[in-house]
């Protein structure tokens, strides 16, 4: 049953490449591009925020005779948000994490799975030009999964909250939580002599972050 998952696993690599994912993302790049070029002038407003975090959840499979479930263990993440206003409450919003995290089956070694995030979406702001401004977004994007030097991309979206506090005219703090639905696949991530690991029996794998970063503020 391995040998047999190995072998669609190398058939499929191919195929992964050119997913339709694979061209949603340069698609969903030129959408947010021509949003920024054609808004007005006063509403050219960039936000950068680097910042850390900590994400929780997700589940994968060791794949045999016998499948078996492990959660992937919750760990720091690190990325960048880029903002660009398009309206006084509205922004456009490029976002990008990744996770290093295990696959603890129990046994020495764990598994090391590199997880990252990337997101196109908008965020909707409650008090723009306020010290302290909360707002709402939503997001759609890609997931990718790498695990030993293998690895596979999955369409994802994210409602994400939290709060800006700005403390000058071009400084601030962002307060961030992202909740993250990713799609699964019935291709193993990767597969080997020794372990086959692929995605758990369920229509979506969920995950969720807390962030916090310093926020850079230009124009408006």
């Amino acid at each position: 049953m391995v040998a047999a998952s190995c072998f669609h696993h190398e058939v499929d690599a191919f195929e992964r490449t050119n997913t339709p994912m694979s061209r949603t993302l340069p698609i969903g790049i030129f959408v947010v591009v021509s949003l920024v070029a054609a808004a007005p002038a006063p509403a050219q407003q960039f936000e950068i925020t680097p910042f850390v975090g900590y994400q929780f959840g997700g589940e994968l499979d060791e794949i045999g005779d016998d499948t078996i479930t492990y959660k992937l263990e919750q760990s720091p993440t690190w990325g960048l948000m880029f903002d660009v206003g398009i309206t006084d409450f509205n922004q456009v919003e490029l976002y990008y994490s990744t996770q290093g995290t295990d696959l603890n089956r129990g046994v020495e070694p764990a598994v090391g799975v590199t997880t990252d995030h990337f997101q196109i979406g908008a965020i909707h702001q409650y008090a723009p030009g306020r010290p302290i401004n909360p707002y709402i977004g939503i997001a759609l994007g890609a997931t990718r999964f790498e695990i030993g030097g293998d690895s596979d991309t999955r369409f994802s979206g994210a409602i994400s909250g939290g709060l800006k506090m700005v403390v000058s005219d071009h400084l601030g703090f962002r307060f961030d939580a992202r909740f993250f639905g990713i799609s699964t696949g019935s291709s193993p991530i990767t597969c080997s002599d020794e372990l086959c690991i692929g995605y758990p029996d369920t229509s979506i794998i969920w995950q969720y972050t807390v962030n916090a970063g310093v926020m850079v503020h230009f124009g408006g």
